[in-house]
């Protein structure tokens, strides 16, 4: 008998605690759902959008209960619709704020497709395609930007890299890898145009003066392009205290070994 009433109890005891568990749960439930209500989101790092466009593409909204609040889906739903936002990192601060923190890509470069301007970051993401008369873009010096010839697009969604005709990836390899380098040392302004005709043979011009050979299929290591960039600045020096105001062209890979200059 004495067994009996304790499976009994035991048993009794089981559902009490699944019950209180129970109970727990649904107030945890409820509480949070009363008390961490989003009452304000605040938006950094934004320069090419507002912070209210940034807040209209997220779905977020006034309201929202912040735990149940996906920020994965949410930081996706930013960059889809927005392509010139590069990163957006969602933060819940307790008990009623939600921080969006925006890194933006920068216009670095444009190409040309089906008559359309293709803008683009040193990534060869297309940032905006410009098309008719107005080739004006928000926040962007489009004239400005470096100028890509040579390169076969068989594509050009805004948001998505360049989709290169098939048999030509080198070359958008190469110029992906070129401006990533540009932009490192802070060269981007001073170069004008990248020509990838022949990706044996690439050149740009730089700091309207100069036609620079860089080599390239040779060696198409990023390591080898930021050598070649650190050799190109030291032989401009060197060009412009022998030669100044002179133009040409200069070979970094001239088969001496060393750079050439070149007067044009």
């Amino acid at each position: 008998m004495a067994v009996k009433k304790k499976r009994q109890f035991n048993k009794i005891s089981v559902v009490y605690v699944v019950f209180g568990i129970t109970l727990i749960t649904v107030m945890t439930i409820i509480g949070t759902s009363v008390f961490l209500r989003t009452k304000e989101i605040i938006v950094e790092g934004v320069s090419m959008y507002t912070a209210k466009e940034i807040v209209e593409s997220s779905g977020l909204s006034a309201g929202d209960n912040l735990m149940f609040i996906n920020t994965q889906n949410v930081s996706r739903d930013i960059r889809k619709s927005l392509p010139f936002v590069n990163t957006a990192n969602i933060t819940r601060i307790l008990p009623d704020t939600i921080l969006v923190e925006i890194t933006e890509s920068e216009a670095t470069a444009s190409i040309s497709f089906l008559g359309d301007q293709i803008i683009i970051d040193h990534a060869g993401r297309v940032l905006a395609r410009l098309s008719g008369a107005d080739r004006t873009l928000r926040g962007v010096d489009t004239e400005s930007l470096i100028n890509i010839h040579g390169l076969e697009i068989e594509d050009a969604v805004t948001g998505n890299v360049l989709k290169p005709v098939f048999g030509t990836e080198l070359k958008l390899q190469y110029v992906q890898d070129l401006l990533a380098a540009l932009e490192r040392d802070d060269m981007i302004k001073d170069v004008s145009y990248i020509d990838v005709s022949s990706i044996v043979n690439v050149y740009f011009g730089y700091i309207e003066q100069y036609r620079v050979i860089m080599g390239g299929s040779s060696d198409l290591r990023p390591s080898n392009i930021r050598n070649n960039l650190s050799r190109l600045l030291i032989t401009v020096q060197e060009v412009q205290r022998i030669h100044p105001n002179t133009t040409g062209i200069i070979n970094i890979v001239h088969e001496s070994g060393q750079p050439k200059f070149t007067p044009t």
